[in-house]
């Protein structure tokens, strides 16, 4: 054996101990020998125990394979010792003559590998136990085996590395697609509302910056949140906004575009609890009998409410108890008489699916002239009863609330304490239609709510019946409709049609 310290010898002993760590499943098995200990540092013992004393001594090494074959030649004298003399003692740890300090200046090539020993009587003790070793180990790994697993290991760490360097989509891409499908769900109101709050967010949360999906995590909801209480929004609000960053998140999780959690990173983040959200929403307070003879006066509602969706906005209102986005959208083609004489209104966009539904038209919408008006309209050439208004913000109501808000306050009938608004008019509806005894079947029919289970399918086939116009005509207000009656009043409007987007 050379003296010398072979360095390329080191690197293919060290690369033989890193295929054994890789390659659990081809790899030497780990042989134990008898008294072989390790310290708290990692440094490996012999220990020699008798009743009379316990001996140890530090093996100085660290290695497993160098430490164990030097304690199977230690046991292999110890045992052969016995073997020869049955009444002799145990031989001393000093028998052996170990120099420790001469483990480097030997080397023992075992299965490509450089195993360093003590000294030449070692060197001879050690040979002799890898003689013994090599009738206990599996045959050595052919290089064609060690390449394929060498090759598995190789494709195993490339489909890592390709998993964790996935390109996540961007976010502008996940959310064009979310709000397209929610469209396909939700009301066009609600749909804008999603759209502004997530790009309120990304403008505060993300400053602007279209990153990847997965570059997203819950302290960006959090940044977001803080941004909203220093600008002081209410809790409602800020709800609001992170619920329709939750449905975002929502979607992404389901369509398998954001992978970096598996839970919703707004979750925990609302300010109220969803009992303190119901508690704090607002409700619509209905108007009273007094609120409703100073808004209708003839003279003062005739001269404000003074554009063809002004004047019908809120007779529609109080007469159906539709919202306003379905009175002001409502086309030529909705207005409609069906085989039993009923003129009904096709609601054919509604905030819920409930709200699709046919309206029947009072007498007192009739006596008004509100057929006479339809009519007008639909002989112009209009596709839309109100085709002055253009479509804003997922609506055609605009301009018709902002209007009866200004008449509301010039009429003394809001204050700032009160919720009234066009909304109130349905809650009018609503419960006058339960005071007159109408069931709520009926009754949602009507305004658009659910009916109980299992009564949809069947009440679809007597939408159209008298019972339901008998339900519309119910509705008593203290109108003057003959002082009221449309009188052609928007004849020239409608003529002129130049007019129609100027309004």
């Amino acid at each position: 054996m050379s003296k010398t310290v072979d360095s390329l010898g080191f690197q293919r002993f060290f690369a033989f101990r890193a295929v054994c760590h890789k390659v659990s499943h081809l790899a030497m098995p780990q042989i134990k020998a008898p008294r072989l200990y390790r310290n708290r540092c990692g440094v490996f013992y012999f220990r020699l125990k008798t009743a009379q004393q316990d001996r140890k001594v530090s093996l100085r090494t660290k290695c497993p394979v160098t430490a164990n074959i030097v304690a199977l030649q230690l046991n292999a004298v110890i045992e052969r010792n016995r073997a020869m003399n049955k009444n002799s003692n145990n031989p001393n740890i000093g028998d052996f003559n170990f120099n420790l300090d001469d483990l480097k200046t030997y080397e023992i090539e075992f299965r490509g590998a450089k195993i360093k020993a003590e000294g030449p009587e070692d060197h001879a003790r050690a040979m002799e136990a890898l003689k013994q070793m090599e009738a206990v180990l599996p045959e050595e790994v052919s290089p064609a085996v060690q390449k394929l697993a060498s090759d598995e290991q190789a494709l195993l760490a490339q489909v890592v590395a390709h998993a964790q360097q996935r390109q996540s989509p961007k976010v502008s891409k996940v959310a064009a697609e979310w709000i397209m499908e929610r469209r396909l769900k939700n009301s066009a109101r609600t749909v804008d509302a999603k759209e502004y709050h997530f790009k309120d967010f990304t403008e505060r949360a993300l400053k602007g910056k279209n990153p990847e999906i997965n570059e997203l995590d819950k302290s960006d909801i959090v940044a977001y949140k803080s941004a909203l209480l220093k600008k002081g929004q209410a809790a409602k609000t800020i709800d609001n906004k992170l619920l329709s960053i939750a449905d975002f998140f929502e979607y992404a999780l389901n369509q398998g575009t954001y992978t970096r959690h598996n839970t919703n990173p707004v979750s925990g983040l609302y300010v109220l609890t969803k009992k303190e959200r119901v508690k704090q929403t607002e409700s619509y307070e209905p108007f009273s009998k007094e609120d409703l003879t100073v808004l209708f006066e003839p003279l003062a509602y005739k001269t404000k409410m003074n554009a063809p969706d002004l004047f019908w906005g809120p007779l529609l209102g109080i007469y159906t108890g539709m919202r306003i986005s379905e009175a002001t959208q409502i086309r030529c083609k909705d207005v409609i008489q069906a085989e039993n004489g009923v003129h009904y209104i096709y609601v054919y966009r509604s905030k819920t699916s409930n709200g699709i539904r046919k309206v029947p038209i009072c007498d007192a919408l009739i006596q008004l002239g509100f057929l006479d008006y339809v009519e007008e309209v639909r002989q112009a050439g209009a596709e839309r009863i109100f085709p002055h208004r253009s479509f804003v913000n997922g609506s055609y109501s605009k301009r018709l609330s902002e209007e009866h808000l200004k008449y509301l306050k010039a009429r003394k009938i809001k204050t700032p304490d009160d919720h009234k608004s066009f909304h109130s008019f349905r809650v009018n509806v609503i419960t006058q239609l339960a005071n007159n005894g109408i069931s709520a079947t009926l009754a949602s029919r009507i305004v658009g709510h659910g009916t109980e289970k299992g009564m949809d399918v069947h009440l679809g086939y007597v939408r159209d019946l008298p019972n339901l116009k008998q339900v519309v005509d119910s509705l008593i207000w203290p109108l003057d409709i003959q002082a009221l009656r449309y009188t052609g009043d928007f004849k020239d409007f409608i003529s002129n049609k130049s007019k129609w987007m100027k309004s």
